[in-house]
């Protein structure tokens, strides 16, 4: 008896230990990267030009406008814009389906790859880049298996591969086109480690910035003030995963009992966001006068959607597979 007291206690201790370390870690990561932001001065773009009109259509999310669509805790969008049709993200395919249901979606929606002539990555994490095998060899999938991309740009956060194609590693603030840009990469410390994500704005004639970001780790504060930093217009619209997986996320690790998402947001699983975060993003969205909002489900809970579209009425929009937004 006393032995198996003394194993239980020596492994209480050693895991309270790591669970020590490991926070001490995270939390000297997010001091670095906070630092970093602060002491970042970006570079200005102006005289970057301007579209006329522009659509997203969410090609993977967590809600679809009909159930004919596959929905899963990922993302991709299609942005078309004048000039360019942009797939923005990849989705997830936990299954490794073939085809995908990002490519499933695409073909019920009358897309093709060969539509496309932009890729932008927001980050390098497994739901946006296509499934963790992709992830892991820093590289990225529209499916099971990675086909011929043809001839496309391609723009990710950090030093990325795909075979045939040589992706731009943008870590700075870049015109990508005309009206077309990145506001960079802006590093955030997780408890699974340090993550560089990038937003995609697009200017809007006569109305100012639309923000599409993937999930916000950098936080919606750091995503606004570099985006005031670096341009001129207002920002207009936000689309995308604002990473309020309150009061629970959609991702679930050994058998429901870790809240992946939930532990993940904030500052780590002793300091995650709460209810009153929520409240302060919102009165900040509110006090920057944003025309249109639409938050996805991937990352936020039904209870925070509905939370926005109570607060933004009319400016709100749903995020769902196979529903056009105009702008």
């Amino acid at each position: 008896m006393k032995k198996i007291l003394l194993t239980v206690f020596v492994l209480l201790v050693v895991f309270s230990g790591l669970v020590y370390w490991k926070n001490h870690t995270l939390q000297m990561g997010i001091a670095k990267a906070n630092s970093e932001f602060i002491n970042y001065i970006p570079p200005k773009i102006s005289d970057w030009g301007a579209v006329e009109t522009v659509s997203l259509t969410p090609l993977i999310d967590w809600h679809a406008e009909t159930t004919d669509f596959k929905t899963e805790a990922g993302v991709s969008y299609l942005i078309k814009t004048g000039n360019h049709t942009i797939l923005f993200d990849l989705g997830y395919n936990a299954a490794e389906a073939d085809p995908s249901p990002l490519m499933d979606n695409m073909k019920k929606l009358g897309v093709t790859m060969e539509d496309i002539d932009m890729i932008f990555i927001s980050h390098n994490h497994f739901d946006h880049v296509g499934g963790k095998k992709w992830m892991k060899a820093n590289t990225f999938s529209p499916g099971n298996t990675q086909i011929d991309l043809g001839k496309k740009r391609i723009f990710t956060p950090i030093d990325m591969t795909y075979p045939g194609q040589k992706p731009m590693n943008i870590q700075m603030p870049q015109l990508l086109d005309s009206g077309v840009a990145t506001i960079g990469a802006i590093s955030a410390e997780l408890i699974i480690g340090k993550i560089d994500e990038q937003a995609l704005a697009i200017n809007i004639k006569d109305k100012g910035i639309l923000l599409v970001v993937g999930c916000s780790h950098q936080t919606i504060p750091k995503i606004i003030k570099r985006t005031r930093d670096v341009f001129s217009e207002p920002i207009y619209a936000i689309v995308g995963g604002l990473h309020f997986p309150i009061p629970e996320g959609r991702l679930k690790m050994m058998g429901g009992l870790i809240d992946a998402q939930r532990i993940g947001s904030g500052n780590g699983p002793f300091d995650q966001l709460i209810q009153k975060d929520v409240d302060a993003n919102i009165k900040m969205l509110k006090d920057l006068n944003i025309q249109v909002i639409g938050v996805g489900g991937h990352d936020s809970s039904d209870e925070v959607i509905e939370q926005f579209k109570h607060e933004f009425g009319n400016s709100y929009r749903y995020v769902k597979v196979g529903k056009r937004i105009d702008f």
